[in-house]
């Protein structure tokens, strides 16, 4: 057999020239036709099964808090010691509603916030009020003392 790209002498049966690579169109014999039809066969019945489906589990959805939920934890959030501890539970906690735990979660960093805040303008207007302190001024004397 030959390429009829090349010419190069090829083995009976190949489909592709190991010269340039060109695709043989050759005279298949009762083996080569017994062994398509075989494949054929065992092709078609390797595509008669379903697909088998998959299973993704969907997510379970908290419900959404009412108003009187939310207007019951701002009341709790109100009493000192209370609303602490139950930040802590709310963000914390295992079993509870997803939209209460971000709310805990939201609260406590603007508690951290507020705090960071706190220590920063303490500070700034107590370095303030100790630098008039020593400063000697007077205070009864008002604006006259320049």
């Amino acid at each position: 057999m030959r390429c009829e790209n090349c010419g190069a002498e090829l083995a009976d049966g190949t489909r592709y020239c190991t010269n340039c690579g060109a695709e043989v169109a050759f005279n298949a014999t009762q083996e080569n036709v017994a062994e398509n039809q075989q494949q054929t066969s065992y092709d078609q019945q390797a595509y008669n099964y379903a697909p088998q489906q998959q299973y993704y589990p969907q997510p379970v959805m908290d419900p959404p808090l009412s108003v009187g939920q939310y207007i019951g934890m701002f009341l709790l959030m109100a009493i000192p010691i209370v609303n602490l501890v139950l930040v802590l539970v709310w963000a914390f906690g295992g079993s509870v509603n997803r939209n209460r735990k971000n709310y805990a979660r939201a609260i406590l960093i603007m508690m951290l916030i507020a705090i960071v805040l706190m220590i920063i303008l303490v500070a700034i207007f107590g370095i303030t009020f100790f630098a008039f302190w020593d400063s000697g001024y007077n205070w009864g004397d008002g604006f006259n003392s320049f």
